[in-house]
């Protein structure tokens, strides 16, 4: 009982129909951001994000279904909502179909690139 407990307020901390393992929250990306990082997490974010994320990561992409639209990832609710960690497994494991999984496109190092960029586009509270 205590683990289904514990499985509903994940599911309810991370939004239904996210896998997000246990202690995703606290990962952190390995590497320092740096601006050729940036570079390169804005050169993906284009090539494989912006379609439903928008151009300037507001959801609002031609490929973003207004009824359930794409995060509005300029958000700064969002920073606390989803932690580095979150993101990097939501970008790797996707939440199909709504949002396909990258692990078998991208490496760990081109998701956290596209994670810090993500997260540079958010607006200062």
């Amino acid at each position: 009982m205590a683990l289904l407990f514990a499985a509903v307020a994940m599911a309810g901390q991370w939004g239904a129909g996210w896998t997000i393992p246990q202690g995703a929250e606290a990962r952190q990306n390995p590497k320092p951001v740096t601006p050729a990082m940036l570079k390169q997490g804005r050169s993906i974010f284009e090539r494989s994000c912006q379609k439903c994320h928008g151009p300037q990561g507001k959801g609002d992409g031609p490929d973003s279904d207004p009824r359930s639209p794409a995060a509005d990832l300029t958000d700064a609710f969002r920073a606390e909502l989803n932690p580095e960690g979150v993101m990097f497994y939501r970008v790797m494991n996707g939440k199909p179909p709504a949002m396909p999984s990258f692990k078998s496109q991208l490496s760990a190092d081109e998701v956290w690139a596209v994670v810090a960029y993500a997260r540079s586009l958010r607006k200062a509270p």
